[in-house]
């Protein structure tokens, strides 16, 4: 009897382990208006983070993180997927499934948020005379762009 109670707290252990291990590794479902709540590049300009807001207020975080010097495309990926409740931040393997669902995550976004013309700057790289708000956009379009590079359609 001892044994078969061992057994099913183990299991159930495992299986909680499991479900929380899927929870903050998989992309959150965001409900729309999706705002920007913060974008930073870092100083010296390789790694970019942006965290999103969606109308209940959740919050997800993600970016590139990269150093001078090196090909934008090996740049790994990270988010966070709550970070206000588990700040554990996961490393999608580059090229990878995971990788892919935020590509399609965040080419929804660009088509609903950026304005043609807007867009059109930012593929010609031309940041000159942008605000606040358009630098925040222009992080979420670098991410996008190196992403949609790895990954042709």
């Amino acid at each position: 009897m001892r044994k078969s109670i061992a057994l099913a707290t183990l299991i159930a252990l495992l299986l909680t382990g499991i479900a929380f291990q899927h929870y903050i590794t998989s992309l959150p479902d965001l409900e729309e208006p999706v705002t920007i709540s913060q974008a930073r590049f870092s100083p010296d300009g390789s790694s970019i983070s942006v965290s999103f807001r969606d109308k209940d207020g959740t919050v997800f975080q993600f970016g590139i993180r990269g150093s001078t010097g090196d090909n934008p495309e090996s740049f790994p990926v990270f988010y966070i997927r709550n970070p206000e409740l588990v700040p554990y931040v996961y490393w999608p393997g580059i090229g990878g499934p995971d990788e892919r669902a935020l590509l399609r995550i965040l080419d929804g976004w660009i088509e609903r948020h950026l304005a043609p013309e807007l867009r059109a700057r930012l593929e010609q790289n031309d940041t000159e005379g942008f605000d606040q708000s358009e630098m925040e956009l222009a992080a979420v379009y670098e991410i996008y762009d190196i992403l949609r590079q790895r990954h042709p359609r």
